[in-house]
């Protein structure tokens, strides 16, 4: 069940891309209405994070997510009326909201469904998310060109019908319980304190894998344009989003064991930022394997920060932890592609695209430090700082 929910924290976003051409020829959206459309979902998923914490606060863990799913549903297949970039941004915005809303309530859902393995459920719900990704952004055109052709925009209400069947069959479950002390705790966690150096850690660190990941993608291709060799562009964005795969499912294993030390977090951070200047200047097939480690390492410092909120304090208070840690870390994953694209084209150097991630990067190698698990008195302590 974590796995196929996590399957709909972004497939509803990959959609867009390969119908890019079709949206533009077809319905008249503009190059610059396409990029708002397949890039504000993330944003729209930062700020929605926060109304997800409060939410969750009151309604509990399982009725958000559900909610969520729901809202992610019916926003993601309304984008196949053809009415206008508009009213396909509004459904969007929509989409984004149920998005916020699942996220929020799945680190707290994993650490109510399986609280002695919270980093395994982690790691499995990342797990579904990567693979939704690669899902969405590889039979989209395959659906369109040889199942619907000229219903085409069909194709968002089509991805959208399993996650129906996915509301409906959780559903049909009971709710994991929570205590009335718990849920009334739930409710007055409302202020997390913007101040916390635990929380502006995480989200800076979630925000360094998602903005190293996408100026991955969006940079790759010109680095093979400019060197010449733009028939590797095919294998090496295979290899930087297989290899996120191949990260994510040894970490299925091996996440509780690494959870809270320092060393995993600062190896894979070290590995990502060490393979941009691989891929920049490798020759022959070199840029294929540095994309691989690039993703390898991306995928895995994602996995381990995002199991860090429900490991790090009592469950009453992981939503509003999560909350705060995504709407810091998804904003930088939004600015931080934004400015590298910038950076590019002021200088007209590759390198100056991935600068800004880079530097996210080094930062967040100073600001890591060991996460402690807390209990007794420093569970209470840490609890105290997110109520």
């Amino acid at each position: 069940m974590l796995w196929c929910l996590g399957l709909y924290l972004r497939l509803g976003v990959l959609i867009v891309p390969p119908l890019i051409p079709r949206l533009e020829s077809l319905l008249g959206f503009s190059a610059e209405q396409v990029a708002v459309a397949a890039s504000l979902p993330v944003l729209f998923i930062a700020a929605g994070s926060l109304a997800g914490g409060w939410v969750t606060g009151r309604l509990g863990i399982f009725t958000t997510v559900i909610a969520g799913l729901l809202v992610m549903a019916v926003g993601g297949a309304l984008r196949s009326v053809p009415v206008g970039f508009g009213v396909f941004l509004l459904f969007t915005l929509i989409m984004g909201i149920g998005i916020a809303l699942m996220q929020t309530g799945l680190p707290a859902l994993a650490r109510s469904w399986v609280p002695g393995k919270v980093g395994r459920a982690t790691a499995v719900y990342t797990n579904g998310l990567l693979i939704g990704e690669v899902l969405a952004a590889g039979l989209t055109g395959p659906l369109v060109s040889h199942v619907l052709g000229k219903r085409w925009l069909w194709v968002f209400a089509l991805w959208m019908i399993p996650a129906v069947v996915l509301a409906a069959t959780l559903l049909a479950r009971r709710e994991p319980r929570t205590t009335p002390a718990a849920r009334r705790r739930s409710d007055v966690a409302t202020s997390s304190r913007w101040h916390n150096p635990v929380l502006w850690r995480l989200g800076i660190l979630l925000g360094t894998a998602g903005g190293l990941y996408l100026s991955g993608n969006i940079f790759l291709p010109q680095i093979l344009a400019d060197s010449g060799r733009l028939r590797l562009l095919t294998p090496s964005l295979v290899s930087l989003n297989a290899m996120q795969l191949v990260s994510s499912a040894a970490l299925v294993l091996l996440t509780d064991r690494l959870l809270g030390r320092r060393w995993p977090i600062a190896a894979a951070l070290i590995m990502a930022l060490a393979m941009v200047p691989a891929m920049l200047r490798l020759p022959g097939t070199g840029p294929v394997w540095a994309a691989g480690l690039y993703g390898f390492a991306t995928s895995a410092l994602l996995t381990l920060v995002m199991a860090l909120p429900p490991w790090l304090v009592p469950l009453p208070q992981v939503p509003r932890l999560a909350a705060r840690v995504f709407t810091v870390g998804y904003a930088l994953v939004f600015v931080l592609p934004v400015l590298g694209a910038w950076a590019h084209d002021l200088t007209g150097f590759i390198a100056a695209g991935f600068a800004p991630a880079v530097c996210a990067g080094l930062l967040s190698l100073i600001v890591t430090e060991q996460f402690q698990p807390h209990n007794g008195i420093e569970q209470h302590m840490i609890g105290k700082e997110f109520d």
